[in-house]
């Protein structure tokens, strides 16, 4: 946090000189506090929030000294100006910020306006708020991919600003993520956008000012440090071509999924019910749409067992890849939105929930990195990855192994399906003739005395009986089910089907797969 010491005046001691003094401009206003200069730092300091303070105190309050220099003054703000990307009507936000109480300014964040609005509807200065620190429940990496096509210049600035200014241990990792963005930023633009934002304060815009200058004057050092690290390890070069080809290779990535992905957060982060509705079906599509992407060969290599159920095996498979990831992590938000949570969503949120995913090329070169496998040549060193923050997404990886058979019949009811098993021949042994014992095997809690039993008499015989009882599930998961198959069901999610005779999967989780 910046801090600026402010000496204050009074405006008795300004009285003596108001005949010598200049005009001040018209963009001077009044406050509580009133800045001070100093002649010696007056026209040499380098410090931005400094620099501002001095020149609004000897332009708005000055004595002789400064009305003889009056020239240099105006040189100096406008050195300043070309340094801010202010324009002399930027003054007025100048003056107010430094007239206000001295906790208002020097800190580098400013609030979001409005923490319950759509993320959609953020302006320019709510996303630099939000990604200069965090929203508080999500990584900023994450809400700078959410953003989208709408992320803004100031919203680009906030992120390299947090990049650039925290302090990994390693920080391969985390500017390999920010660097598209930090050749990307405009001071002009971001100007603009600051001039034009009026949803916030003068003081909010004044520290968006100040961050950008001090941002953009750590690049070239930034530059440096990065080009440094590529020449030090061979695995740090590839990390910065990694992020470079997440951003470029991210338009190809599934519009409708990004599209709801978008509609999702913009209905969680607002808590609109109204901004959910109708998700389920979507969400579905684009499940379906993933699944039968990787095709039943790739997908007949996942070997079920007890130990590893199908499911989360599918799911590790699915957001390995921006499409998969997407299409998974809209399931999970949209049940848990519409209150449909079940064994699937579930196990998605725990896969999902402290993994960076693809939302975007930057959580995208986060993921591209860590799946990478560098070992770096200092046996000594490790990478570290930036924190993975997204508290609304959770679930459990535990999975029972409900059921598995031979489909008898399939019954309808409405929104449900009814599954019977063939029965099946098996051998047992039954005991046909024994007797108890003088020996106590029990004391029953009522006081019932329980004794050991003895066969004497047994026989073998093959029998035919369901190997589970009638299943009931979600239509949506039935759809290409047919009599013969053979189906594994979890937790009343069928998992996967396979046609009589076949290794290679025909249904999965409720998809068609060829």
């Amino acid at each position: 946090m910046r801090k600026t010491t402010i000496i204050l005046t009074t405006l008795c001691g300004l009285a003596a000189h108001i005949s010598t003094a200049a005009a001040a401009p018209a963009w001077c206003k009044g406050g509580d506090e009133k800045p001070s200069y100093d002649m010696k730092s007056l026209f040499s300091e380098t410090d931005a929030d400094r620099a501002l303070m001095q020149l609004v105190a000897a332009s708005c309050y000055g004595e002789a000294d400064v009305a003889q220099m009056g020239k240099q003054v105006n040189t100096t703000r406008e050195a300043w100006n070309k340094k801010l990307g202010m324009v002399e009507a930027d003054w007025a936000d100048v003056s107010e910020w430094a007239h206000l109480p001295r906790h208002l300014r020097g800190d580098p964040k400013i609030e979001v306006k409005d923490r319950q609005a759509a993320w959609s509807a953020y302006s320019p200065l709510d996303q630099y708020g939000a990604l200069i620190s965090d929203i508080g429940n999500a990584d900023n990496a994450y809400i700078a991919d959410a953003f989208g096509t709408r992320l803004t210049q100031l919203g680009r600035l906030g992120y390299v600003a947090y990049c650039v200014g925290s302090h990994p241990i390693d920080p391969s990792v985390t500017w390999a993520m920010c660097a598209t963005d930090a050749a990307a930023l405009d001071l002009a633009k971001i100007s603009a956008e600051i001039r034009a934002d009026t949803t916030h304060g003068a003081g909010d815009r004044m520290a968006a000012r100040i961050t950008a200058y001090e941002t953009l004057a750590k690049l070239p050092k930034l530059q440096t440090d990065i080009k440094a690290l590529k020449a030090k390890d061979p695995a740090f070069a590839t990390m910065f071509a990694l992020g470079e080809t997440a951003h470029a290779q991210w338009g190809k990535t599934n519009a409708a999924a990004i599209a709801l992905a978008d509609a999702l957060d913009d209905a969680r982060s607002s808590g609109s019910r109204s901004a959910s509705a109708n998700c389920t079906a979507k969400a579905w599509e684009g499940w379906k749409s993933a699944v039968s992407s990787l095709g039943a060969k790739r997908l007949g290599t996942i070997q079920q067992t007890q130990d590893r159920p199908y499911v989360p095996q599918l799911v590790a498979m699915l957001t390995a890849e921006p499409n998969g990831y997407l299409a998974a992590l809209n399931l999970n938000v949209c049940a848990k939105l519409e209150d449909k949570e079940d064994m699937l969503s579930n196990v998605i949120g725990d896969a999902i929930g402290r993994w960076p995913g693809f939302r975007g090329p930057r959580t995208g070169t986060q993921t591209a990195i860590l799946t990478a496998g560098f070992k770096l040549d200092n046996r000594n060193a490790s990478i570290e990855f930036p924190e993975v923050k997204r508290d609304w997404i959770s679930g459990s990886g535990s999975v029972d192994q409900f059921g598995f058979g031979v489909i008898d019949s399939i019954k309808a009811d409405g929104e449900r399906v009814t599954i019977t098993f063939k029965k099946e021949k098996i051998t047992q042994t039954r005991c046909v003739k024994g007797h108890y014992t003088n020996r106590i095997s029990q004391i029953m809690s009522n006081g019932t005395v329980v004794y050991y039993y003895v066969c004497d008499q047994e026989i073998t015989e093959t029998i035919q009986v369901a190997p589970w009882t009638p299943i009931k599930v979600a239509a949506r998961y039935a759809v290409g089910f047919k009599p013969g198959m053979s189906v594994t069901i979890s937790e009343e999610v069928p998992a996967v089907a396979y046609l009589k005779g076949k290794t290679i999967p025909a249904v999965v989780v409720g998809v068609e797969v060829k």
